[in-house]
């Protein structure tokens, strides 16, 4: 369960532009982390606080007054615009999001290079320093960390790298993947990262990094000593031999079956446990090729932060034929059950549509909430287990209400499953508000036909992405974006606001939230807009569209008292690719905006 790895260079500097500003900040340390929510004027990691819940103290910008918002400087960060690679693909998606402390914003784009910039002036962000690790087939990355005086980034070609927060020079590089995969043995190892890293301070005193890998294999999530980059421990995400809970996947199915964890990691400092869930089992849309729970897909897992090892997980659905993974932020949260007991909770928006709690001690199943009104692939949650209403212990393959991807069968016979696995909550992160105890969360809203259209055996290949081969057409109808809000505690979903963009079947909704104590939410929808919400009725209080699709959420930072909202816009167009989006270039800017 647990490899090691040495490290790739101890100070080399790796393309590093220094634009001759001198700037000193000081140290993020675990307990500034640790306490970040008494910091309303940093954004210190990419969900704020621990607990991921993205709630911003800040209210200088609030309902109003949010109608007098406007861009007040922008920056060009590179992206696609600074590409060598002219592979189709490698423009990459900017889906990062910026972190602000004592004013200087850290920033990265699609191709992992990290900008400083000194924006104490309010004005203007001036670049202090650039760092370019030049990752040769850069695709996405969803963020990068602080750490004392470090700047944290985990890498497309899978390598972790402290850089001086001063200087921008490499402290240490290290490569994080393991020297033999337990999936592929010696194959070619084709790990990468796409997620976030997570730095903290273990109850044991060990200063960490953690981080989930995604590529071919086994996936699993990883603890690096964050003081030189040695591996410390990995935590598998599918059970090897000898492990507990191994064979639930049939023969060999289990060594290729990825499950990776590369969404939002949260951390509980009082037990030590870091959350995190887990991807879709492969070969995605081919579940009559590893009949089975498959575990730990569609999972949140519950990992200790010194040892690795799994304290529970909860399996949300066995089996899983619809890519229906689930990888959305672990929000930390207290729930009071129908018996009036007060748990320590975790809740997650899923991509099969429903909002599930957890008790954080135990994994045990509080509750489910459908998000969406025509749900149609189960004809329920079981209020008892949690799994779904059809789900048989040990059938193997699972026959939900309606049919998964079914091999033999015609595109004609293909049934609608809903809501759409394409653009449902996933790797963007949701936001709750302590005052009332809503969740706020954007997705697209839908149906799906699909149909096999090649069957995994017939060109499997162990390195040939999420579906190892096989191939499945899928067409989206009536999709439409949307935020939803939910009453956690009662359990329902109390408003919602609908957007209909012109660009039909497919992805429209993939920034997730920002609440802020002004009583506003922000998001950003593919067609090129960033707007304000209300938070009691989602009415739109004010708007712009930047020219440009948005996968990154936004943040919010004050200096001086003033507050600011920011964002990274632009990226490529994989998610959207119809209308006028067609026609927009990718690119990457931060985007501040002010009164």
């Amino acid at each position: 369960m647990k490899f090691r790895n040495g490290l790739i260079a101890g100070v080399a500097a790796v393309g590093v532009a220094s634009f001759g500003f001198g700037a000193i900040a000081a140290p993020t340390t675990p307990e500034r982390l640790r306490n970040a929510a008494a910091e309303p004027h940093n954004w210190l990691m990419t969900n704020q606080t621990y607990g991921g819940a993205r709630y911003s103290r800040l209210s200088a910008i609030n309902k109003t007054n949010v109608a007098g918002l406007r861009i007040v400087y922008m920056a060009a960060i590179g992206g696609a615009a600074t590409t060598t690679n002219a592979r189709a693909g490698s423009t990459g998606s900017e889906m990062a999001v910026p972190l602000a402390e004592d004013g200087f914003i850290y920033v990265t784009d699609a191709h992992n290079k990290i900008m400083k910039f000194d924006v104490r002036g309010g004005n203007r962000a001036i670049p202090l320093w650039r760092h370019d690790p030049q990752v040769e087939n850069p695709s996405r990355t969803r963020g990068i960390a602080l750490l004392n005086n470090m700047v944290i980034q985990a890498t497309n070609d899978a390598r972790i790298i402290a850089i001086d927060k001063a200087s921008g020079e490499v402290v240490w590089e290290v490569s994080g993947a393991e020297e033999v995969n337990p999936g592929l043995g010696t194959e070619p190892n084709n790990r990468l990262f796409r997620g976030y890293p997570l730095t903290l301070e273990t109850a044991g005193g060990q200063l960490m990094v953690a981080i989930g890998a995604g590529g071919a294999g086994v996936g699993w999530l990883g603890g690096f000593d964050a003081e030189n980059g040695e591996n410390l421990w990995r935590s598998y995400t599918i059970p090897l031999p000898g492990d507990p809970n191994f064979g639930t996947w049939p023969g060999d199915t289990w060594k290729t079956g990825r499950v990776m964890p590369w969404g939002n990691q949260t951390y509980d400092v009082e037990t030590n446990t870091i959350f995190v869930g887990a991807g879709e089992p492969s070969p995605v849309y081919d579940p009559e090729f590893r009949p089975g729970d498959n575990l730990y897909s569609t999972s949140t897992l519950a990992i200790n932060a010194d040892s690795g090892e799994l304290q529970w997980f909860f399996q949300e659905t066995p089996n899983d034929g619809w890519d229906y993974d689930s990888t959305g932020t672990r929000m930390i949260i207290p729930f009071t059950d129908a018996k009036g007991i007060v748990h320590r909770a975790v809740h997650s928006w899923s991509r099969n549509g429903f909002f599930y709690s957890l008790d954080l001690n135990t994994g045990q199943f509080l509750q489910a909430v459908a998000a969406y009104d025509n749900i149609n692939w189960t004809k329920g949650i079981d209020p008892k287990t949690g799994k779904p209403m059809e789900y048989v212990p040990g059938a193997g393959h699972q026959n939900y209400n309606v049919a998964g991807p079914k091999r033999g069968r015609s595109a004609d016979d293909a049934p609608l499953v809903c809501n759409t696995w394409g653009g449902s909550p996933t790797y963007w992160p949701s936001s709750y508000d302590p005052n009332t105890g809503i969740s706020y969360q954007t997705g697209t809203q839908g149906c799906t036909y699909q149909t096999i259209t090649r069957i995994t055996e017939e060109a499997f290949n162990p390195l040939g992405g999420e579906r190892l081969g096989g191939a499945t057409s899928q067409i989206q109808v009536g999709t439409a974006a949307s935020l939803i809000a939910i009453d956690i505690q009662g359990a329902k979903v109390v408003n919602r606001y609908v957007r209909h963009q012109g660009i039909p079947n497919n992805r429209q909704a993939e920034v997730g939230t920002l609440l802020t104590a002004g009583g506003l939410v922000f998001t950003g929808w593919a067609d090129g807009t960033f707007a304000a919400y209300d938070k009691d009725t989602l009415a739109e209080l004010w708007s712009i569209n930047i020219g440009t699709d948005m996968k990154a959420a936004p943040m919010s930072f004050s200096i001086g008292g003033k507050q600011f909202i920011a964002h990274i816009a632009g990226g490529d167009k994989f998610s959207t690719g119809r209308g006028i989006q067609e026609f927009i270039m990718p690119s990457a800017n931060l985007i501040v905006y002010g009164l």
